[in-house]
């Protein structure tokens, strides 16, 4: 899953370098830092009327799949309805995602967890994305969801979560305009699914560490099996059988 519903301001046609024709808007920032986030809307027939409809600066409301393009950095959006004129008081940020944790790379601040998230999509010709290709999301946690999330993902788990789309810029030495996309995780709208692989390890560890034993419900340790191979004790005071001595018959 990798869908966007947002509202968005239109800021006109936009040419690529090969040529392709595509909808430029720009999804407004979120939060004080970073900027709106341009996404580029590729026209289809479910997104019907598209160029020289709307002015610039409309605002739009938008729904669609999510491309991020690998080749020029650039966010694509392929609509699954019809783009409509929303009131200048509407904003909507919403994505919706799921696939598998791709990377975790080594994290600077105990609130924040970064990852990036595998998805699968429908092929798009036009994008150059085929179904065996993934896509790739930049995610970031905050806080208590940050901390959930270090104990319960790791490379390869799934997840389900909903997030708001942002686009951080910044200035290289040269003075080159640089920007990212990053998916911003909303507090506690999110799932795991599968075995926690970090959680099964430690399980292992502890049955190595103590030995294989297991506790009793009473909390008492005992090593398996005992209780199987122990023989009941013996009987000091039990009566002996004096079924076969022959001194005591009575004649």
């Amino acid at each position: 899953m990798n869908t966007l519903l947002a509202t968005a301001s239109y800021v006109g046609e936009k040419f690529m370098d090969n040529g392709l024709r595509f909808m430029q808007i720009n999804v407004p920032k979120v939060g004080n830092s970073g900027a709106a986030a341009p996404v580029f809307v590729v026209p289809n027939k479910a997104a019907g009327e598209t160029f020289d409809v709307f002015q610039p600066g409309a605002n739009l409301l938008i729904s669609g799949r999510l491309y991020p393009n690998r080749q020029d950095y650039r966010m694509y959006l392929v609509p699954n309805q019809v783009i409509q004129v929303a009131p200048p008081s509407l904003v909507v940020n919403q994505v919706n995602l799921a696939g598998g944790v791709g990377f975790i790379p080594d994290q600077n601040k105990e609130d924040l967890f970064t990852f990036s998230l595998m998805c699968s999509a429908p092929a798009q010709q036009i994008l150059g994305h085929t179904w065996d290709d993934s896509l790739s999301f930049r995610m970031e946690a905050w806080g208590d969801d940050a901390k959930r999330m270090v104990t319960n993902l790791h490379v390869g788990r799934q997840i389900a979560v909903t997030g708001a789309l942002r686009y951080n810029t910044w200035t290289t030495q040269e003075g080159q305009q640089r920007g990212i996309y990053q998916v911003r995780v909303k507090s506690g709208t999110y799932a795991f699914f599968g075995k926690n692989k970090k959680k099964e390890e430690e399980k292992e560890m502890r049955a190595i560490n103590t030995g294989n034993r297991f506790e009793s419900p009473a909390g008492v340790i005992a090593e398996p099996y005992q209780s199987a191979v122990q023989l009941p004790p013996l009987q000091q005071d039990m009566p002996v059988s004096t079924a076969g001595n022959t001194d005591d018959i009575p004649f």
